[in-house]
Formats: structure tokens, C-alpha cells, sequence
């Protein structure tokens, strides 16, 4: 799955990357500043992750808009500390909407092991835009939270391609999948294709030649089936 990162400067984005990857990630960065992006894998109950993390200075925008494209899910990264980020955070959480619109999301109120975190309910009011998102108590440098926070995205995530990842896991290995699947899902050809390639760039499956068959990576295909499996770890 490719998760974006997002926030603006200073929440905490690289470091919750570093985090969720166990280091396995890049950053193009300056004086400690990400001025490109941040990168790394993930791996989820045999579930590939990849991470990308946005530059938080404001003149970036074109670098976030291209990394943004394609994006499964969104992690939204606030400050609990700084209440000056809160403009901030405004401007950038109106933007992912733009360049996501329906892309689930979850709120990261970060650096709450700081003893002057605010705490959630403070946040909602101050942060008022963002309601009807979860919202989660996190630091991404002690990990609080972090791994249940990411379980529930990708559990909102799965639930939204449900129907067709059902069908993945259903016609697996049938060398007339695609064409199965597209009767069942009332797809067109074109549209059919691409959710294989789109399923096939995150790990999730393999497409043969002709893309007549496709193949569910054993270890996905439970979470395909049920994704609520994500939420039981």
C-alpha cells in the first residue's frame, strides 16, 4: 500500500517514518529540514507498506502534489505542542483533501510524551477541521500508539477496496480471473486492468502475461479476505 505522510514543518513526519520503517527509509533532506521527501517500507502482516513523507515548508507544494498521486491512505501528522502549528496545519490538511479527495485518513497528534502535549479533546477544538477523522495520541519517538494508529488506516483502506480485493482473493490462480472479475464487478476491460496494476506495484499480487490470470500473494490473501484480521494483532 503507499501511504503519504503529511503535516506541516517540525510535526514529527521523518522521525514517524524512521519509526514505522525500523529505519529502513531514506531522507532528502538539508540542515535537518526534508526539502524532497522522506521514503522507506513497511512491512504489515506480510503486507507491503511504503512510506512517503512530504516536505512541511509551505513553497513545496508541487514536490507534495507529485508524491501524493496514487496515494492508498494518508497519515495527517499535527503538532500537540505548538499551538502556532495550528495555522499551519490548517493550510496543509486543505490541500491533501485537494490532491485526496476520498483518500482515507488518520490524524497523528504527535509528541505526546511531551509533558506540555494537549490533549485530544483540546485538539479537536483547536483543530476543528478535522472532525470526523480518528485521531490518535501518538509519539512517533517512543512509538506510543504508532502501530495501532497504522493498523487502523490500512483496516480503513482494505475496507474501501473491499469489493475488489474480495474478488483478488476469490479468483486467484483462474485463468480466466480478469474476466470473472470483470463480469462480477461490472468492469469494463481498461478499468479491470488497472486496479491490477495498480494491486500488482503494491505487492499484493501477481499478473501473468495477458493479464487473463493473476496470482494473491499467499501471505496478503487472509487480510484480503478479511481485513478486520489487521485490527485483531
Amino acid at each position: 500500500m503507499k501511504i503519504v505522510v503529511t503535516g506541516p514543518y517540525e510535526a514529527g513526519k521523518s522521525l514517524m517514518i524512521h519509526h514505522i520503517t525500523n529505519g529502513a527509509c531514506i531522507n532528502v533532506e538539508r540542515r535537518g529540514t526534508t526539502i524532497a521527501m522522506d521514503h522507506g517500507l513497511a512491512n504489515v502482516d506480510g503486507m507491503s507498506v511504503f512510506m512517503f513523507g512530504t516536505p512541511g515548508l509551505l513553497r513545496f507544494r508541487t514536490m507534495r502534489k507529485i508524491l501524493s498521486e496514487g496515494a492508498d491512505g494518508i497519515i495527517f501528522v499535527v503538532d500537540s505542542v505548538d499551538p502556532e502549528s495550528d495555522a499551519r496545519a490548517k493550510l496543509f490538511f486543505r490541500e491533501i483533501a485537494f490532491f485526496l479527495p476520498g483518500v482515507p485518513c488518520v490524524v497523528a497528534a504527535n509528541k505526546q510524551d511531551l509533558a506540555k502535549s494537549r490533549p485530544i479533546d483540546q485538539l479537536r477544538k483547536n483543530l476543528r477541521f478535522l472532525a470526523g477523522l480518528p485521531v490518535f495520541p501518538v509519539s512517533a519517538k517512543t512509538g506510543e500508539n504508532v502501530d495501532s494508529m497504522l493498523r487502523t488506516l490500512l483496516y480503513l483502506v482494505m475496507m474501501q477496496w473491499s469489493t475488489v480485493f474480495a474478488k483478488f482473493a476469490e479468483f486467484s490462480g483462474d485463468k480466466k480471473g480478469l474476466n470473472k472479475m470483470m463480469k462480477d464487478l461490472n468492469l469494463e476491460r481498461e478499468q479491470a486492468v488497472g486496479y491490477l496494476r495498480r494491486f500488482e506495484l503494491r505487492k499484493l499480487l501477481e499478473v501473468q502475461v495477458g493479464d487473463e490470470q493473476f496470482v494473491v500473494k499467499d501471505a496478503v490473501r487472509p487480510l484480503l479476505e478479511n481485513p478486520v484480521l489487521l485490527m485483531k494483532r
